[in-house]
């Protein structure tokens, strides 16, 4: 998950409901997470968990089990939760404790979220053990052989730490459109080729054709009965160097230069030429450059 995706969306002029199912779904997962990283009791952390989860399934309407009090009655949602559920979609105002969770988190224990298959928990006992408390000083302290000797942790552990932050380093930057573009276009070719798949098209920044793309957003056609199939065959493509989320409707992946065929190379580009459109970003194509992609399977 990317630290930087860890803020509370404001509510929508045109409500009640405020916030969208998916939103309040959202929250409370980061509320969960920013809860782990203080410490706090399990059984409350799992209570947001669970909630988060619950919400994300429900096929019901948020507003109208808020507004009838229903939201009471559904299991796994307390008086306490209820009650901020209601403030939230009823009054357009998240409850303070949550505010308060996003503002006191310090930014670098936010940010180091982001790192591929680093936790809450584990974050946490670096920043009390170690002091740790960006993506620089846990850096610094993997590369000082600091962290290998903690229990539980490992030389194995570090490492994967140190590869997590190069990982996280080359894919957050914004691409070129011209950049983008390569990766988006061979990921959709391949997307479409799979068994299920009616139609692959390129969404967001590279079908609007902005400068520079974050990310890339392709929406799959596909049949509800095979959803599963497809996910499962978008995750087995090659090319993918990390998942950071993967459901039956909606992956998340880290893409990588294998997702080009073999024969894709950048060296019969002229060196004057490289330079004039920005070398450096060609030469990351081939010297291992990432890019984050999103993946909406919808009917067709």
């Amino acid at each position: 998950m990317a630290g930087g995706s860890f803020v509370l969306p404001k509510a929508r002029p045109s409500g009640p409901p405020y916030f969208s199912r998916n939103q309040v779904a959202n929250v409370l997962h980061q509320v969960a997470v920013l809860l782990e990283l203080q410490g706090a009791n399990v059984f409350r952390v799992r209570s947001y968990q669970n909630a988060s989860r619950m919400l994300g399934a429900l096929t019901e309407d948020l507003g109208e089990l808020v507004a009838s009090g229903d939201i009471f009655n559904m299991k796994g949602i307390g008086k306490g939760l209820g009650s901020a559920l209601t403030q939230a979609l009823s009054e357009g105002r998240w409850p303070d404790d949550w505010v308060n969770l996003h503002t006191d988190t310090p930014p670098g224990l936010i940010e180091m979220l982001g790192i591929p298959g680093l936790g809450p928990k584990r974050i946490k006992l670096m920043a009390d053990e170690l002091g740790v408390d960006s993506v620089a000083t846990l850096k610094e302290a993997a590369l000082n052989n600091q962290i290998a000797p903690m229990k539980g942790f490992g030389a194995k552990s570090q490492q994967r730490m140190l590869d997590g932050i190069e990982l996280l380093s080359r894919f957050r930057a914004r691409r070129r459109l011209d950049i983008g573009l390569r990766y988006g276009e061979a990921f959709q070719r391949k997307i479409a080729t799979l068994e299920g798949v009616h139609r692959a098209t390129l969404a967001g920044s590279a079908r609007r054709r902005k400068d520079t793309i974050g990310d890339l957003d392709v929406v799959v056609a596909v049949d509800e009965e095979d959803h599963e199939a497809v996910a499962n065959a978008i995750l087995n493509l090659p090319g993918i160097a990390d998942v950071k989320g993967a459901g039956d409707s909606k992956i998340s992946l880290i893409l990588d230069t294998t997702i080009f065929d073999d024969s894709f190379t950048v060296g019969h580009i002229d060196a004057n030429v490289l330079d004039a459109i920005g070398g450096d970003d060609y030469e990351q194509l081939e010297a291992g450059g990432t890019i984050d992609a999103q993946v909406r399977l919808v009917p067709p």
